[in-house]
């Protein structure tokens, strides 16, 4: 009826061209059906028609529950609900992204794609529809398909022939997919993808490859940890102690010390609580702080000592009184690289602060060249046989590759260093710099680092930050 109607009007008044619509033939996802098109009326005025059933305006007018209940009263309810509609199967999706999604933002994302975006519609091989909103590529249409199909896509074929993932699907389009199991989707899909469930589909196996990374390192840490160690490794070991690392699985804590949130140290008094570690032969003792007077030691300065400087006795008269200094007085390292034993090193004392304990190479003691009081002559007064650590900073040029920050870190796993912070910035789109806060026992031992990590081919440059 609703096409012969169409017809009679066709007929009688000129039709406006690209201004016709069958959504009876392919109707909208919830379930909308109608014809609309525009013609040419009296006096030249356009006029936009509607032609549609009434129960196909019930529909357009108060929803597909509202029909339900409408044909609840003529008893084919339970037949109408049974052959589920397209309505249905689409507030079926919804309500699965919603339990799926790990944000509210990331479903009001979907949803507003979803429901405000003309569409296309293509088909699989087989023939299945496949709806999809405007300029959506073939990784839209991979995750439509199923989560998997788009995990594991590497290229597509549309209409037959190969064409990239990045293009830009048309109605009727038939789309196949081609995969592979050894694909894994880059992160860079997130803002190709115009579909919500595509990006969250994306950004859950990011998350996961990025996770599954980590606890690789993590493991290979571990191993040599214990190796080093002396002590068996296994991870029916580990699994009882758990609850020590207050972890609930082998993979977060291998994910944990691979991302440098589980030192290596506790790991292994986790499993074995009566171990203690010894400071590997490598290490060179620092130079030893001497003994006399007007040296002395703050309680939170371990492995320091501190003296006034040598000078005229108007200095010791300025504005900072030196019998300020007590046992108390807080003692931080440079901000922005620290100092390590092995360094020359000098001390600033802030009135209220503390004494912060710079490198002679720092450019930061230029900002005390006019405040000679506040300068304290520091040496280290570090065992040969401690294995205190000390703060650190190096800069890494990397090539910007799968697996290159996962090189980096092994590198200094390897050497026994600890990782504290990393800090990634891209400089280019080849090449990436990484900030690393790094727990070293002294110069050497930094210096082993940096050595090692400049033999490594994914790595331009490393360098230390003298703060």
């Amino acid at each position: 009826d609703t096409y012969r109607a169409l017809g009679v009007v066709h007929t009688k008044w000129p039709i406006v061209p690209g201004r016709f619509k069958d959504y009876i033939s392919t109707p909208k996802p919830n379930d909308y059906r109608s014809l609309h098109t525009t013609v040419i009326g009296p006096r030249r005025q356009r006029v936009e028609l509607q032609i549609r059933t009434r129960d196909m305006d019930d529909i357009a007018e108060y929803g597909i529950a509202a029909h339900a209940l409408y044909k609840d009263a003529s008893g084919a309810q339970v037949a109408m609900l049974s052959n589920e509609s397209r309505a249905y199967a689409w507030l079926r999706k919804t309500i699965e992204n919603l339990a799926q999604g790990l944000s509210p933002e990331e479903f009001l994302e979907h949803t507003k794609l979803e429901l405000f975006h003309d569409q296309v519609f293509c088909f699989t091989p087989k023939g299945r529809l496949i709806a999809l909103p405007r300029r959506a590529t073939p990784i839209d249409f991979a995750y439509a398909v199923h989560t998997d199909v788009g995990n594991t896509a590497v290229g597509c074929k549309i209409n037959g022939t190969v064409a990239p993932l990045v293009s830009e699907l048309k109605n009727g389009d038939e789309v196949e997919i081609i995969t592979s199991k050894a694909q894994t989707p880059p992160g860079a899909w997130e803002t190709i993808a115009v579909t919500g469930k595509a990006r969250a589909a994306v950004r859950r196996a990011t998350r996961a490859a990025v996770r599954a990374q980590y606890a690789g390192l993590g493991r290979k840490i571990a191993e040599r940890a214990f190796s080093k160690a002396g002590k068996a490794f296994s991870d029916d070991l580990l699994s009882k102690a758990l609850p020590r690392l207050a972890r609930m699985a082998l993979d977060d804590v291998f994910s944990a010390v691979g991302r440098g949130e589980i030192k290596t140290d506790d790991l292994i008094r986790a499993v074995y609580p009566d171990w203690s570690a010894v400071r590997p032969d490598e290490r060179t003792s620092a130079e030893k702080a001497p003994k006399g007077e007007g040296w002395f030691e703050l309680k939170r300065g371990q492995n320091l000592k501190f003296k006034i400087p040598d000078g005229p006795e108007e200095a010791l008269v300025g504005p900072i009184p030196i019998r300020g200094i007590n046992g108390e007085l807080p003692v931080r390292f440079a901000p922005n690289g620290g100092a390590v034993p092995g360094d020359r090193i000098v001390g600033i004392l802030t009135p209220g602060e503390g004494i912060t304990v710079y490198p002679i190479q720092s450019p930061a003691l230029q900002n005390f060249e006019d405040a000679p009081e506040r300068w304290l002559d520091v040496r280290w007064d570090v065992d040969e046989l401690s294995d205190g650590r000390f703060p650190a900073q190096i800069v890494v040029t990397a090539v910007n590759e799968p697996g290159s920050l996962a090189q980096v870190a092994t590198v200094i796993g390897s050497r026994n260093g600890n990782i504290q912070g990393i800090n990634m910035r891209s400089r280019s789109p080849d090449f990436t710099e990484l900030v690393i806060d790094l727990e070293v026992f002294d110069l050497r031992h930094l210096n082993g680092i940096l050595s090692e990590l400049r033999s490594k081919p994914v790595v331009s440059s490393a360098e230390r930050v003298n703060g």
